[in-house]
């Protein structure tokens, strides 16, 4: 009888302590894994100053969506005293209308016109870029390399390939 006593307190407590552990590496990982803000890893971009007929649509949204909250703050208020008078639906029609105006006007005038969208051009590699890709090509043919020169081998010739082709050897 005191032999399962103590197999029992034994397995109570080595439960406990893994228990303590398990919860001790979670919340290891949980703040290892925390992301962290990369705001300061990414370049700034500048943005293009909208245009004068974008700043003015924009600027007419505001007005009418501040002129639109003033008279349903006031229809509010006028329900509370008179519970009889109904919301006017051509009203509200109206001021839908009038908002899907605005909201087109806006677009059309901050939308970036057809003729300024980028261009996508192709790429036409040169006679010593085809032929510097066809040597890589070949060397990578052979199979996964496993002396260090055959490791170096690809790697010139995948340098060779890149000051070919005109790629920078920053760019991903």
């Amino acid at each position: 009888m005191t032999s399962i006593r103590k197999f029992v307190g034994y397995t109570g407590a080595a439960a406990g302590i893994t228990a303590a552990i398990a919860i001790a590496m979670a919340s290891q990982a949980v703040v290892a894994a925390a992301p962290t803000s990369r705001a300061s890893d990414q370049p700034a971009r500048m943005q293009a100053a909208p245009s004068a007929e974008c700043s003015a649509a924009i600027q007419a949204i505001k007005t009418a969506a501040i002129n639109d909250s003033a008279e349903d703050a006031s229809e509010r208020a006028l329900a509370k005293t008179n519970p009889g008078d109904g919301t006017d639906v051509d009203d509200d029609a109206a001021e839908l209308a009038n908002f899907k105006s605005l909201f087109s006007a806006a677009r059309t005038a901050c939308a970036p016109a057809a003729e300024t969208a980028p261009k996508l051009t192709t790429f036409t590699p040169s006679a010593a870029c085809t032929a510097a890709l066809q040597a890589l090509k070949a060397a990578w043919v052979q199979g996964r390399p496993t002396t260090q020169a055959q490791w170096i081998n690809l790697q010139s010739l995948a340098q060779a390939v890149r000051a070919a082709c005109g790629w920078e050897a920053g760019r991903r």
